[in-house]
């Protein structure tokens, strides 16, 4: 039986040790933190689930699917749709897919053209879009409104990208599985994703491993302790990568920052409020708690903002809460501040395997949680 060592447990490690075909590999895994899913986790901070940077789970990602874990992670969902953000009143919008009627009763042509509709439709039906980034495509296909209002924010959030640079082809698939399926929050934080993973595939986590070198068939850690191994896999970001070997990893990744801030207030619904405004830097707000209570053990609110401007002070965030939500600075508190560098990757890179040497992660598939999960698979059918 080969022995295989998988530095990481993030999804793509987990995904991978859950392929792998345990009649033919002892499979190790070691992870530097005191907890699983790299990216994917939560802490529990005075009472509160704080996600790392905010995210949500899709109940349509053909790899969770593959998995067979949606029916496990007590998913809390959010209404399809969004609030707008605009001349110090909110906007709303509503998918009429899941939501018909409250889509007729808002004034959607407010945010969209009756152009805007037909393209969207168009958009839904088209098969394949042309190689350009979003950026391109949104200003040849929409209106000058409808972008600013809705489009540019909410894809910036999702692909955390200022300029929109992201590859049409990807925003496309993207595109649809938010029309055709909804975002939701696992009822216990996103660190539940990897859990169950872990639980399903009975895998053990050997915690507080930061991997160091490899010699030979040989990996060091930062505790002095030595594996050896006939396969080695790096599920890990490329920047820890680079650490770890000399291998070309340039890749550049697109940065995000995260506040957590609770309230006796409760003032927005359950679906996501963007923030359109150039003259400010937040790009959502949310209310967890309306999506699941757990997320606040003692009753409070518990808000996430985010932005893609990972350097602004905390100072000029918090302001912007109290404009946008209209909270006095009495009825709110600072929870937790996450500043995340390297959140998604800009672009795709391919590494090919060196001796028994491999490699997975979302940088090698797709900016995403399912772009993870695939990669994992994909490397342990490889293998088995």
């Amino acid at each position: 039986m080969k022995k295989v060592i998988i530095i990481g447990s993030g999804l793509s490690g987990l995904s991978c040790a859950n392929y792998l075909d345990k009649s033919k590999f002892d499979i190790k895994i070691f992870e530097k933190k005191s907890v699983p899913g790299g990216r994917v986790a939560s802490e529990e901070i005075d009472g509160y689930i704080c996600d790392i940077g905010f995210q949500v789970l899709l109940n349509n990602y053909n790899e969770v699917k593959r998995l067979g874990l949606y029916n496990k992670l007590d998913l809390k969902y959010f209404d399809s749709g969004a609030e707008i953000y605009s001349k110090n009143k909110n906007l709303k919008l509503f998918n009429p897919i899941f939501h018909p009627i409250k889509f007729i009763k808002v004034n959607i042509f407010t945010i969209f053209t009756i152009k805007d509709i037909l393209n969207t439709i168009f958009l839904f039906i088209k098969p394949k879009l042309k190689k350009e980034s979003v950026s391109e495509l949104f200003k040849k296909v929409y209106s000058h409104k409808s972008r600013k209002l809705f489009l540019e924010p909410f894809f910036k959030g999702i692909f955390l990208s200022k300029k929109l640079s992201t590859d049409s082809h990807f925003f496309h698939k993207i595109f649809k599985q938010f029309a055709f399926g909804k975002a939701s929050l696992p009822s216990d934080g996103m660190r539940n994703l990897p859990k169950e993973i872990i639980k399903q595939s009975k895998l053990k986590i050997n915690y507080n491993m930061e991997l160091k070198k490899i010699n030979d068939n040989t990996a060091f850690f930062s505790n002095d302790n030595t594996y050896d191994f006939d396969i080695i896999i790096l599920a890990c970001p490329l920047h820890n990568i680079e650490n770890i070997i000399d291998i070309d990893t340039s890749i550049s990744y697109n940065p995000s920052k995260t506040l957590y801030i609770s309230s006796s207030k409760n003032v927005l619904d359950k679906t996501i409020l963007l923030v359109p405004d150039e003259n400010l830097m937040t790009n959502s707000i949310q209310c967890l708690t309306n999506i699941s209570k757990k997320y606040s053990n003692n009753g409070k609110n518990l808000y996430s903002l985010s932005t893609l401007y990972a350097d602004t002070d905390n100072e000029i965030l918090i302001n912007e809460f109290k404009k946008i939500t209209k909270i006095k600075s009495s009825d709110f508190n600072l929870i937790k501040s996450y500043t995340i560098r390297n959140s998604l990757p800009k672009s795709i890179k391919n590494i090919d395997p060196k001796n028994n040497l491999y490699f997975c992660g979302d940088w090698s598939e797709e900016a995403s949680i399912d772009g993870a999960l695939k990669s994992g698979r994909l490397l342990a059918k490889s293998l088995n």
